[in-house]
């Protein structure tokens, strides 16, 4: 028994030895570094491996080329969309790990104004659910692919968009929770305003090339969490009833100017496809033809004295109108969405003076979008119904509007019955509860 065992436990123990000297050997003999840093096997293909292409990075067999550096400019950056998908958070740190370094790489004077970011596991994990689920929610059923792939890539190498992805997402969470109404958590005001701030410092200082894709998208998200913030602890608290300001409405104004800086249309950018949807759907013209009538039709005139006064109802009323015969779907949502761009200044005036028929209007645009997503849902159903008790109250003497106010009224309410909006309503105290 004793030489049997010591016949063959060396030679088994010697097995088990040139094994692991002949892995040692190939992974550490011929791979480029990148794959050396990111402790994973080289397939030593020349002059690039295979494992960095996938990741996004140059090959580095010569010693001249930067570790980690971003393949083809850094507008490319690590392909984190597929990288998620391979690698859970939790099941190893080195995707962590590439993403602060390509964040740390931002070295423009933007960066040491306002800070630059270093994600920890909690912000990976919120980036794998933004990837996974937030930003599938940002669009038409054409968007999703364009998004995922552009806005993680770009958030890797652009703190300021990091920032905004990491608040839009904890957002997100809290509308999940039921508790859409409640006020912003300090993960979500602390990134929100770092975002802001970092975008405003990119586009006062001339716009890089490499940033016009990162700020465009950065104003999408941006819009996204405007619309979507709405504190109230019950609908008294909801405008017009209550305060509030139209930084939502304003977006749309803050859009368009980002959308002329970084020209998304142009050839190079990763949002062009997006970009087309959205310009076919904002070539409306006030001549497009609409039968359909309506509560407001006697808002759609147009004066043709050359001396009287602009209706400052027209050009929103008519836009409207074209689209109270439409079911929200996935094909219609962008000629809702476009309704915002067409609230012009003398309509937004009119809204601020709480004009009744202009924030009827509204009341009807919120109620045909209420069961939309999560960010649109939630602030439609509230301030649709704040306004409608709003006009009961206050203008019980104006018959024509008495008489338009029950629609969106039910509407809102079955909605929230039917659980959108992301918070629940006691109704005997109508307190909003959490």
């Amino acid at each position: 028994m004793a030489r049997r065992t010591a016949s063959s436990t060396p030679r088994c123990n010697q097995e088990e030895s040139n094994s692991r000297q002949r892995k040692t050997h190939r992974k550490s003999r011929l791979g480029c570094r990148n794959c050396k840093i990111r402790r994973i096997k080289c397939d030593e293909t020349a002059p690039s491996c295979e494992k960095c292409l996938d990741f996004g990075v140059t090959c580095n067999y010569n010693s001249s080329v930067p570790d980690l550096q971003p393949r083809s400019g850094s507008t490319e950056g690590i392909s984190m969309d597929s990288t998620l998908e391979k690698h859970s958070p939790a099941t190893g740190s080195y995707v962590l790990d590439m993403i602060n370094i390509y964040l740390s790489e931002d070295q423009s004077p933007t960066t040491a104004t306002y800070g630059g970011l270093r994600l920890d596991q909690s912000g990976m994990e919120r980036l794998e659910r933004f990837n996974k689920r937030t930003v599938l929610t940002m669009g038409t059923k054409v968007t999703p692919k364009s998004y995922r792939t552009g806005i993680v890539q770009l958030a890797c190498i652009h703190p300021f968009l990091m920032h905004l992805v990491q608040s839009l997402t904890v957002a997100h969470d809290r509308f999940c929770a039921v508790s859409a109404t409640t006020q912003p958590t300090t993960d979500e005001i602390y990134h929100l305003h770092h975002g802001i701030r970092g975008m405003h410092h990119k586009l006062s200082r001339g716009i890089r090339p490499e940033d016009r894709d990162a700020l465009f998208m950065s104003a999408s998200v941006l819009g996204v969490m405007m619309f979507y913030q709405i504190e109230a602890s019950s609908v008294e608290d909801v405008w017009p009833l209550g305060a509030g300001d139209f930084a939502w409405v304003s977006m749309s104004d803050g859009k368009k100017a980002v959308w002329r800086a970084t020209n998304p249309l142009r050839q190079d950018s990763m949002f062009r496809p997006v970009a087309e949807v959205y310009e076919k759907h904002f070539r409306f013209t006030e001549k497009e033809p609409t039968n359909t009538i309506s509560v407001f039709d006697h808002l759609c005139s147009h004066e043709s004295s050359p001396v009287a006064v602009p209706n400052p109802y027209h050009k929103t009323a008519q836009f409207l109108k074209s689209l109270l015969a439409l079911e929200l779907n996935d094909t219609t949502w962008m000629r809702f969405f476009v309704f915002i761009c067409h609230v012009d200044p003398p309509f937004r005036a009119l809204l601020e003076d709480k004009d009744p028929w202009a924030m009827l209007m509204l009341a009807y645009w919120f109620m045909k979008i209420c069961r939309g997503q999560w960010w649109i849902s939630t602030r439609a159903i509230l301030q649709g119904q704040a306004i409608c008790i709003y006009l009961e109250r206050y203008h019980a003497d104006d018959v024509l509007l008495q008489k338009a106010i029950p629609r969106p009224k039910l509407e809102f309410e079955e909605a929230e019955r039917e659980g959108w909006g992301g918070y629940a309503l006691d109704k005997r105290s109508g307190l909003i509860t959490v």
